[in-house]
């Protein structure tokens, strides 16, 4: 994952917030998908192995998210 992503995650969780939508919080995204908060902050972090799984994750948060490419 590059540092670009995780902004740009950040940044639509923060419109998201604005506009009163959801997922506005990584609360929101955990609470989805069923992980765990601290999980959830890992990967958009970076915190984590690069893996398929974490990719997998990754792109599954992006779109519910709403990052474009």
């Amino acid at each position: 994952m590059t540092y670009e992503l995780s902004d740009a995650i950040l940044l639509c969780l923060k419109r998201n917030k604005r506009m009163g939508i959801r997922p506005s919080s990584q609360s929101d995204i955990a609470n989805h998908f069923g992980l765990s908060k601290p999980y959830v902050n890992q990967l958009i972090n970076g915190r984590v192995a690069d893996s398929e799984n974490t990719r997998n994750w990754l792109n599954k948060i992006r779109n519910y998210v709403g990052v474009n490419d």
